[in-house]
């Protein structure tokens, strides 16, 4: 699933059921917010920027079921002005380079609650875990909780930065199953009309269909530009299309 921010009560109720839906990459649950502990919260919001976006939704209790914090009820007493206040004062302080976030008060049920909501980011953001400003940690996300990077995970992810740039590039323009236009026209059929699909839990690959009938998978790379014309959607790769009666290869220029 795409990563969607949290700006509405109903954003909220399509996604978290009470007693039932655990943490995932896309968002955590934080009864209170704690402000002498602004460490913790700077990593949360780091993870999500090197992942996928996400929102910590502080006011939302918690409680394990079968080994997966689930939400279980809201929290009184929530500040979402001292909560915004505190994350553009100190914690974006702790985490580099900048990284975009907004602070959201959303009433549900007649409890407030603050989304923090975290968009991806294309550039490896790095939290600063000691006074000297010499050490950074790099974390990212999964559906169990935040992990850190090792040498080598931190090294592939710069070396993959413009892959992942076009991939937060096509995730914000292109919905799922999208109708586009592809240049330069495929061979062999240009009446022909072709759909984007993302592929599950996949920044690296996308799906091409031509009719609905017929498909390819593609590497992000092969992606050089994305933009709207005419209210459609348009596409430029680096490589050629070619749809025959009951494949589609490609071929390069």
């Amino acid at each position: 699933m795409l990563y969607k921010p949290f700006k509405t009560a109903q954003d909220f109720e399509s996604l978290i059921r009470m007693g039932e839906t655990p943490e995932g990459i896309h968002w955590d649950y934080k009864q209170m917010f704690n402000l002498k502990e602004p460490d913790n919260i700077a990593i949360d919001l780091a993870a999500f920027a090197n992942t996928y976006g996400g929102t910590l939704l502080i006011g939302v209790a918690e409680k394990k079921i079968n080994g997966l914090r689930v939400a279980s009820g809201f929290a009184p007493n929530v500040d979402a002005e001292e909560i915004k206040k505190c994350v553009f004062t100190h914690i974006l302080d702790l985490v580099s380079p900048k990284i975009d976030v907004q602070v959201v008060p959303i009433v549900v049920s007649g409890n407030l609650i603050a989304a923090v909501n975290t968009e991806p980011s294309i550039n490896l953001v790095g939290v600063c875990l000691d006074r000297d400003r010499r050490q950074y940690s790099f974390p990212y996300r999964t559906e169990y909780g935040n992990h850190f990077m090792i040498f080598e995970e931190v090294e592939k992810r710069m070396m993959d930065n413009k892959t992942r740039a076009m991939y937060l590039k096509l995730k914000k323009f292109i919905p799922e199953r999208s109708k586009v236009r592809i240049y330069p026209t495929p061979m062999g059929n240009a009446q022909a009309e072709w759909t984007y699909e993302w592929i599950d839990k996949s920044e690296n690959e996308f799906k091409l269909f031509c009719n609905d009938n017929l498909s390819i998978g593609l590497p992000i790379s092969t992606v050089d530009e994305i933009w709207k014309n005419n209210h459609n959607l348009c596409l430029k790769l680096n490589v050629l299309l070619l749809r025959g009666y009951n494949f589609i290869d490609i071929k390069d220029f």
